[in-house]
């Protein structure tokens, strides 16, 4: 396993049991209570922001040579962005291409390895709510 994707795993130990704590367990599991959004709910709105500073973090750990140059700000918009396509359900390579392109940074590609992990680590955490 190459470094970048054994550090993706090891934020994925670290941060996702800490996001899932952050969520609100006001729903029994199996209720049918009506999805919120973000326009609807601060809470999804706080915890969206959670989201995007744990991906900053797990990010500037994982990656070290994507995020050189990138401030949280430029960190955080790869998360908005890529979070947004996929909840609007634009396709997997879609999103992957436009991930791409977002990674690029200066002279620096990310690889195919990199920008799949990537990719997989916002899905994770837009898809868990």
């Amino acid at each position: 396993m190459n470094r970048p994707l054994a550090l993706l795993s090891a934020v994925f130990v670290a941060v996702l049991p800490g996001v899932a704590a952050c969520q609100s367990d006001t729903t029994e599991p199996g209720s049918s209570a009506p999805a919120t959004t973000a326009a609807t709910s601060p809470d999804t709105a706080q915890m969206d922001q959670v989201k995007a500073g744990s991906f900053v973090i797990g990010f500037r750990g994982a990656f070290p040579g994507l995020a050189v140059g990138r401030d949280d700000a430029a960190i955080t918009a790869i998360f908005t962005e890529t979070c947004a396509d996929i909840r609007a359900g634009d396709p997997e390579d879609e999103v992957v291409t436009e991930l791409t392109d977002r990674l690029a940074v200066g002279d620096t590609e990310p690889t195919g390895p990199e920008t799949q992990a990537v990719y997989q680590m916002i899905a994770v955490m837009c898809r868990n709510q």
